[in-house]
């Protein structure tokens, strides 16, 4: 075998051996973050709060009125009489404002996993994700603090502002 061709055989093993790396980096980014950030990011959603509070709510109506006929009949056949159950708050709409609210939930569209669907289409996919889901922490400093290498005094100038005079100047 020649230099040559043991050189072309190396730099494609170092190459191989480097996409071999990103991908497994990546894969133990996706176990050990990637997933739990993006179930957490959906689970969070704005957008899914209402739609299940929605949801939760038209259930209860539709559950809350069926126990209540139930009842009612219970009632009637007991006492043998009809019972009144006109006066009911829970309107006989209360199974199709819950099948509204299924056709919304089921068709429900989140901001979240648009941008992951987006970011899919990319070969540096993994890193997309990682700025949506797992952008680096930002530290805000407070007035009392100064950026590495202030001098204090807050002009930058790394002059602390002391030039021997009285102040008065």
């Amino acid at each position: 075998m020649s230099t040559s061709a043991l050189n072309v055989a190396q730099n494609n093993y170092s190459e191989a051996q480097g996409i071999v790396d990103t991908l497994v980096s990546e894969a133990e980014w996706m176990r050990g973050r990637g997933v739990v950030l993006m179930a957490n990011s959906i689970l969070n959603a704005s957008e899914l709060d209402g739609v299940v509070a929605t949801l939760i709510d038209a259930s209860r109506a539709v559950g809350y009125r069926g126990g209540y006929l139930e009842c009612a009949q219970y009632v009637e056949e007991m006492l043998g009489q009809e019972f009144d159950i006109s006066h009911y708050s829970v309107t006989d709409q209360a199974n199709a404002a819950l099948a509204c609210v299924e056709k919304v939930y089921d068709h429900l569209s989140l901001p979240v996993m648009d941008f992951v669907t987006e970011a899919l289409r990319h070969d540096d996919w993994c890193q997309w994700l990682k700025t949506i889901l797992d952008p680096p922490e930002t530290v805000e400093l407070s007035e009392e603090e100064e950026p590495a290498g202030g001098d204090g005094d807050g002009d930058g100038d790394g002059n602390d502002g002391d030039d021997g005079g009285n102040g008065y100047e």
